[in-house]
């Protein structure tokens, strides 16, 4: 779909999500009256307005708990209809056995809940093959829906996870910088939190991608962007470990000129990692120049504290410079595994990188 058309149709209130359950409805109806005529007919558009979700995984995950407990209650209902009549009793039995068995087998909840529904439906239109049309029907429905929710996607989806990782990586560069001076009652570091959810949202909409069809344009794009911001991740992490690390320290040390210089050039690595790998913004810096100036950094940093300092400020400072060390070896293990994860040149994707570079978050690209 394009941009501009669904910013217009979503202007009107015809949104995404609406189009997708209006589509995955209409067609299941008419697939299945194509197939069957004119019996059961609401049991496919119910099923596809049911389980269309916003993601793929997520509509396809509520479409095997329907089916699952379409079948279970199904059969269930039938066992017990050939010796009872519709009842109270019958209606207690079929739940007892349906639904027990379900929770013992640790089904999800929908798949619980769909269990009794179809097994009291069941039961009613016990003469009517009421189980085997609701089986076929939800199957179809269910199918078509999904194929929906593959076709239809938001427009220049690659484009924007990969901004995402991008503005994460670079987030997390700013984060790095500030942590100077911070103090153990110092308030929690927004920057990296937010850095977080960005790679973190990034993550989940590339896993999302390859259940869609429009993935296939890009996949060589989209495996490089998973391996990219699974890195970035990790040096999330690290840089965690290091604000807890020196929010323990004393100020004389935290607040330091050595712990902003190596602070900023370990930051300058990661700004350079995400800014060449994620953007087609020009970077005339080499990333293996600004890992090696960063590591030399920290060991002359390190070794000079180690004769000017007590025994258990080293013990300190040493789980600051370790976990230091870390982000520039999972930098370096970044830059030999993914290639660049950069489609065609964009003039505003290029102009956003160097937006971001200008306000400071890598002063030295």
């Amino acid at each position: 779909m394009n941009e501009g058309l669904q910013d217009r149709l979503e202007k009107y209130g015809f949104s995404l999500y609406m189009i997708r359950i209006t589509l995955a409805a209409s067609l299941s109806w008419v697939a299945v009256h194509s197939i069957y005529g004119s019996q059961y007919l609401y049991f496919a558009p119910l099923a596809a307005i049911l389980i269309t979700q916003a993601s793929v995984k997520a509509s396809l995950e509520k479409g095997i708990y329907r089916l699952i407990g379409i079948i279970l209650g199904g059969i269930v209902s039938l066992v017990v209809g050939q010796f009872f009549d519709v009842g109270g009793l019958s209606i207690l039995l079929i739940l007892l056995i349906g639904i027990g068995i379900a929770t013992a087998c640790k089904m999800n909840i929908q798949a619980v809940s769909q269990v009794g529904v179809t097994s009291v439906l069941a039961l009613t239109f016990y003469q009517n093959d009421y189980v085997l049309w609701r089986i076929g029907e939800t199957f179809i429905g269910v199918l078509i829906a999904l194929a929906i929710n593959m076709i239809i996607v938001p427009p220049n989806r690659f484009v924007k996870v990969k901004a995402l990782a991008f503005e994460g990586s670079l987030l997390l560069a700013d984060a790095l910088k500030d942590l100077v001076g911070v103090r153990r009652d110092s308030p929690k570091d927004n920057l990296l939190e937010e850095a977080g959810k960005l790679l973190s949202n990034s993550s989940r909409e590339q896993k999302e991608m390859f259940y869609t069809l429009t993935h296939y344009q890009c996949r060589g794009e989209l495996k490089g962007l998973i391996q990219a911001t699974s890195h970035l991740k990790s040096i999330h992490s690290y840089v965690k470990e290091i604000a807890d690390d020196i929010r323990l320290l004393p100020a004389h040390h935290a607040s330091s000129d050595w712990m902003k210089d190596v602070l900023d050039s370990t930051a300058d690595c990661i700004a350079l990692y995400g800014t060449r790998t994620l953007s087609d913004a020009e970077c005339q810096r080499s990333l293996a120049d600004c890992i090696e100036r960063a590591r030399d950094l920290q060991l002359a940093s390190f070794s000079e504290l180690q004769g000017n300092c007590s025994l258990s400020s080293i013990r300190d400072l040493g789980a600051v410079f370790s976990h230091l060390n870390r982000v520039l070896e999972e930098v370096e293990r970044a830059k030999s595994a993914t290639y660049v994860v950069a489609t065609r040149p964009s003039t505003a994707e290029a102009a956003r990188a160097l937006r971001f570079i200008k306000k400071g978050l890598s002063q030295k690209l």
